[in-house]
C-alpha cells in the first residue's frame, strides 16, 4: 500500500524491505551502482525500537502488515521491475522472502523462512541436518521449562525469546529459581520489534568463545567479509554485554574451521542469496551456532569497514543483487583479508534521566584517539538514558582500528574515563515516577511529600477490605491480581500507562516481590533483581544459600507436593516445621513431630484442595529459652544504613501453639548495645550472601541467651508487617516508607536516629469468636496510658474467630512506651484488657434464644424486643 503515488516504471530499482538500523546503508550503496530504492515497512506503523530508515534516500514507501496489503505490494511492487527484494533488519526477512519469491527475483524462499527467524525452529532445522548445535526446549510454562532444566538438560541454560536481538532479554541461568525468574520476564515482555512473548527458550549453554561471522552470498556462492571475536562481560542480572568485537586475521584459528561451519549452517537453512550475519560458538566438540540472521551485521559501519578490510557488507549486498556476475568474479569462494586491528566497544553507563544535550567537546576527545575511526553517539536530546542491562542500553558504539591491537586496548580504558561526559543528564526535568505494587500508606505519603509521580496497582484484596487509603495525587490502576505481572501490564496498557518512563518499581507485599522485579525489567527501570527476590521469597533456596556462607541456619527438605507425601518413608529431621515454600506470617505454618502427624496435614491440605502444593520441611531450632529476635532496616550500595534489632514476646510459633496475643520491641542502641553487637554482623553477612544491594528488608533470627548465638531464621526483602512502620519511627524517629520510596528511586536514604530512652514495643489486640458488632475507636485507645498509636483494623458485622493460626491474627494493635520492661508489659495487658472489657460480639453458635437474650442484655437493655401483645 504506497504511501505516495506509484512511480513510474524503472529498471534499476532495489526494494528494501526495513531498512531499519544499518539496513540505513544499503541505499546509498545501491545508489553507488546506479540503482534507485523503494521501502517496504512489514509494519502498519513504524517501529521505533531501532534506528529509523531515512524516507528521503527512498523513491517510494509501503506497507505490508497483512496478507491483503501484501498482494497490492506485490502488484505495486512489479510495475517498478525491481532487481532485488531483501530485508533491510531482522524483522523484514520473512517478507522479503514472500515477496522475492513471488516476483521471480534472486530469493532465499518462503520454505525456510520460519527457521531463519525463530531461534527454536532455526536449531532444529541444523539439528536434522546433522550440524552440532544446542539441546533446547521452549514453552509458554516457567515450570515446564524448569522441569526441562532440572531433568533434561542441567546447569547452566540460557534462556531467551524465540525471536529477538541485541541480548534482548537473554538470561544465563545457573538454577531452577532463576531459569523459572528468567521465563516470566521474557513471558512479559515484548521483543526489540514490539511482537509480544508468548514462548520462551532454554538452551544448553555453549561453552566457549563466541565469534561472529558475517558472509554475502550469490546462489551460495560466498565472500566471508569478516570473522569477529566477541570480548564480554556478563552483568549482575546474568545478561551479557559485549564489551569489544575483535577482528580476527583470515588466516589465524580458529577462522578457517568457523568459516567451513556457517557455510554448512547457511546451506541447511536455504540463506543462498545476501547477507548473512552469524553468532557462533567454539565449543570444545567444535563450532556451534548461537544463531544467524539473513541481514547485515548490526554493527556494520561501511567506512570502517573499508579500513579495515577494503570492502563493507552493504557495498558487497548491493553488488551481489544488482551485479551478480561481477560479484562472483571479483568475491565468490574468497575470504577477507584484515588490513590492521579493529574493535568495535559498546560502552556501559550507570546515568539514568534524560539527555540534555551532547557535549561534543567530550565526543571530540574520544574521536581524537589514536585508534578511533568513529565515536557512534546512540541517544539525542530528549531521549531516555538509563543504567545499561544489554546491548540496547549501551549508550555509545565506538569503531576503532590501528596497526596494532595494544593502541586499541590502551584507547579503550581511556574511553572508560570520558564516557559519561558525554551526555549531559537532566533527572530533573520530570517528576520522578514510581510504580507502586500494594497499598503501603507511608510509600504513599512520602510520593507525595517529594512530589513523585506514583501510579499505585491496586488488588482486589486490599481494595475490598477497606482499610487503605490513597493520598490525592497518585495514579490508581485497579488490577484482578497484584503478584500476576500478565494483570498489571494488562492494566497499564488499558490505563494508556505503559509507555511511560519509570525510574522504579516498589512493593512491601510479600507476594508481589519477584512481580517487582519482573515489571522492572520489562519497564527498564530499578527494583530488585527478580533472581534475588526468588531467594527471598523460597525459604529452601534463602536458607541453603545463607548456610553456603557460613552462617547458622536450619536444614531443610523440599516436599514437591504436600498433596501426596507418601514417598517419605521417615522425618529427615527429629523434629521438623512443616510451611509453604514462599509463604508470609506463619500461615500453615506447623510443627511436626512425627511422620501420623505430617500424613494427617497432608490429607487435612488435600481435602481442602490447597492452592500451595509446595512445602519446606525445615529443622526444627530452638528450646525452652529460644528467643525469636527480629532485624529491621534498609540497605543502600550493600552496605547497612540503618537497622534496628528486637524480639518478639514469645518466639512465632509457640505464640501460635499457646494462642498468646503477639508483641514485640526492638532494643534500645545504648542501653541494649550488646543486642547489636551479636547481630550486626549476622544480618550483614546474611544479606550478602542473599544478594540485597538496596532496598528494605525484615529479618528473623533465633537466639540462645545460653549460647549467645544467633540462627538465621527467615529474611524478607521489604519492610516488616504489624506496627513496624510506627514502631521504628516512635522508637528511633526514621521513616522507613520515605526509606523505601529513596531506594526505590536509587537515592541514599537517610538514616539520623533520634535518640529515645524509653521502650516502644506493639501489641496485638485479641477478639473474642462471634459477630462483632461495637468496639473502641482508635482515639479512646489512644488515651490510654503509654498507647502512642492505634489501629483497628476488623470490620464491623464480620465474623471473628479468636483461635490463633497464624502471626497476622488479631482485630488490632497499638504501640505503647514506657520506661522499662515491667511497665512496657503492665501496659500491654491493662490496653488487650480494656480493649476485651469493651468489645460488642454476638456469641458464636448461639439459638435464637441465647441472641435475644444477649440482644437485650447487651445492645439494648433499655428496649423490650419481647413478643407483644395487641393492646
Amino acid at each position: 500500500m504506497a504511501s505516495e503515488p506509484h512511480a513510474t516504471a524503472s529498471a534499476g530499482t532495489a526494494v528494501i524491505v526495513d531498512g531499519y538500523s544499518t539496513g540505513t546503508f544499503l541505499p546509498p550503496a545501491f545508489a553507488g551502482l546506479g540503482i534507485e530504492v523503494v521501502h517496504v515497512h512489514s509494519t502498519a506503523q513504524p517501529m521505533t525500537s531501532m534506528l529509523a530508515p531515512d524516507p528521503t534516500a527512498y523513491r517510494n514507501h509501503f506497507h505490508c502488515p497483512d496478507e491483503e496489503s501484501f498482494e497490492r505490494t506485490v502488484t505495486a511492487l512489479r510495475e517498478l521491475r525491481p532487481v532485488a527484494v531483501l530485508a533491510g533488519q531482522e524483522p523484514g526477512v520473512p517478507l522479503a522472502d514472500a515477496l522475492s519469491e513471488r516476483l521471480g527475483l534472486a530469493s532465499n524462499g518462503t520454505a525456510l523462512s520460519r527457521a531463519r527467524r525463530d531461534k527454536h525452529e532455526m536449531v532444529e532445522t541444523l539439528r536434522a541436518a546433522g550440524l552440532h548445535c544446542a539441546r533446547q526446549f521452549k514453552s509458554g510454562d516457567p515450570r515446564a521449562v524448569v522441569d526441562w532444566a532440572e531433568h533434561d538438560n542441567g546447569y547452566p541454560v540460557v534462556v531467551k525469546p524465540l525471536s529477538s536481538a541485541s541480548t534482548d532479554h537473554v538470561y544465563r541461568c545457573h538454577n531452577a529459581a532463576e531459569v523459572d525468574t528468567a521465563v516470566r520476564a521474557v513471558l512479559a515482555s515484548t521483543d526489540i520489534f514490539g511482537r509480544r512473548n508468548t514462548e520462551a527458550l532454554a538452551q544448553s549453554f555453549l561453552e566457549g568463545t563466541e565469534y561472529i561471522v558475517d558472509t554475502v552470498g550469490v546462489d551460495g556462492e560466498r565472500f566471508v567479509c569478516g570473522v569477529w571475536k566477541y570480548e564480554k562481560t556478563i552483568l549482575p542480572n546474568g545478561r551479557n554485554l559485549y564489551d569489544l568485537d575483535v577482528l580476527l586475521d583470515a588466516s589465524e584459528a580458529p577462522v578457517p574451521d568457523l568459516i567451513q561451519y556457517v557455510g554448512t549452517v547457511l546451506d541447511a537453512l536455504g540463506i543462498r542469496h545476501g547477507p548473512a550475519h552469524a553468532e557462533v560458538i567454539m565449543t570444545p566438540r567444535g563450532p556451534a551456532l548461537v544463531e544467524v540472521g539473513a541481514r547485515l551485521n548490526g554493527n556494520m559501519n561501511p567506512g570502517f569497514h573499508d579500513a579495515c578490510i577494503g570492502t563493507n557488507q552493504a557495498d558487497l549486498t548491493a553488488l551481489a543483487y544488482a551485479r551478480p556476475e561481477e560479484f562472483r568474479a571479483r568475491y565468490a569462494g574468497r575470504v577477507y583479508s584484515r588490513r590492521q586491528a579493529a574493535a568495535v566497544h559498546s560502552t556501559r553507563t550507570l546515568q539514568d534521566g534524560t539527555v540534555r544535550s551532547v557535549d561534543q567537546r567530550a565526543v571530540d576527545r574520544i574521536s581524537a584517539l589514536p585508534s578511533v575511526h568513529l565515536t557512534g553517539i546512540k541517544l539525542t536530546p530528549g531521549k531516555r538514558i538509563r543504567p545499561t542491562v544489554d546491548l540496547l542500553t549501551s549508550p555509545l558504539r565506538i569503531f576503532m582500528t590501528a596497526p596494532e591491537m595494544a593502541t586499541i586496548r590502551a584507547d579503550r580504558n581511556t574511553i572508560q574515563t570520558l564516557k559519561d561526559e558525554v551526555y549531559e543528564v537532566d533527572d530533573t526535568t520530570r517528576r520522578p515516577r514510581v510504580l507502586l505494587i500494594g497499598t503501603d500508606k507511608y510509600v504513599m505519603r512520602a510520593c507525595v511529600r517529594n512530589d513523585v509521580d506514583a501510579v499505585l496497582i491496586w488488588g482486589p484484596g486490599s481494595y475490598d477490605y477497606g482499610l487503605a487509603e490513597v493520598p490525592e495525587g497518585i495514579t490508581v490502576v485497579r488490577v484482578d491480581e497484584l503478584k500476576n505481572p500478565e494483570a498489571i501490564l494488562m492494566a497499564l496498557h488499558r490505563e494508556g500507562l505503559a509507555d511511560l518512563p519509570f525510574d522504579g518499581v516498589q512493593t512491601s507485599d510479600e507476594w508481589a516481590l519477584v512481580t517487582a522485579g519482573l515489571l522492572a525489567e520489562h519497564l527498564g527501570c530499578r527494583a530488585i533483581d527478580p533472581a534475588t527476590a526468588v531467594y527471598f521469597r523460597d525459604k529452601s533456596l534463602q536458607k541453603r544459600k545463607v548456610a553456603a556462607a557460613g552462617i547458622p541456619a536450619a536444614r531443610v527438605t523440599v516436599i514437591e507436593d504436600i498433596h501426596d507425601v507418601s514417598g517419605i518413608t521417615e522425618l529427615p529431621y527429629p523434629r521438623a516445621v512443616l510451611k509453604p515454600i514462599a509463604g508470609a506470617g506463619t500461615d500453615r505454618t506447623t510443627v511436626v513431630e512425627n511422620l501420623d502427624r505430617l500424613r494427617e496435614l497432608s490429607r487435612r491440605y488435600r481435602e481442602e484442595r490447597l492452592a500451595q502444593r509446595t512445602f519446606a520441611l525445615e529443622e526444627y531450632v530452638g528450646g525452652d529459652t529460644t528467643e525469636e529476635w527480629i532485624a529491621d532496616g534498609f540497605m543502600y550500595d550493600g552496605e547497612i544504613q540503618f537497622l534496628a534489632v528486637g524480639r518478639y514476646g514469645l518466639p512465632c510459633l509457640t505464640m501460635v501453639d499457646r494462642q498468646q496475643t503477639l508483641w514485640m520491641r526492638h532494643f534500645d542502641h545504648k542501653t541494649e548495645a550488646w543486642a547489636y553487637d551479636l547481630a550486626t554482623p549476622v544480618v550483614r553477612d546474611a544479606l550478602y550472601a542473599l544478594g540485597l544491594r538496596n532496598g528494605m528488608f525484615h529479618m528473623e533470627l533465633f537466639h540462645d541467651p545460653r549460647a549467645g548465638a544467633l540462627t538465621f531464621s527467615e529474611c524478607a526483602a521489604r519492610g516488616g508487617g504489624a506496627l513496624i512502620d510506627e514502631q521504628v519511627m516512635a522508637k528511633f524517629g526514621v521513616n522507613f516508607g520515605e526509606a523505601a520510596l529513596a531506594c526505590a528511586l536509587g537515592r541514599r536514604p537517610e538514616a539520623e536516629i533520634t535518640y529515645r530512652p524509653e521502650l516502644v514495643g506493639t501489641t496485638y489486640l485479641p477478639g473474642r469468636t462471634g459477630i462483632v458488632f461495637g468496639c473502641p475507636a482508635p482515639a479512646e485507645l489512644r488515651a490510654l496510658p503509654g498507647v502512642e498509636f492505634a489501629r483497628v483494623e476488623f470490620p464491623v458485622g464480620q465474623r471473628f474467630n479468636a483461635d490463633v493460626d497464624s502471626t497476622n491474627h488479631r482485630m488490632g494493635q497499638v504501640l505503647v512506651s514506657a520506661s522499662d520492661d515491667q511497665e512496657l508489659q503492665k501496659r500491654f495487658e491493662a490496653v488487650r484488657a480494656w480493649f476485651d472489657e469493651r468489645l460488642v460480639v454476638a456469641p458464636d453458635a448461639a439459638t435464637g434464644r441465647e441472641l435475644r437474650a444477649w440482644h437485650r442484655e447487651v445492645l439494648r437493655p433499655d428496649a423490650d424486643f419481647g413478643d407483644q401483645l395487641w393492646q
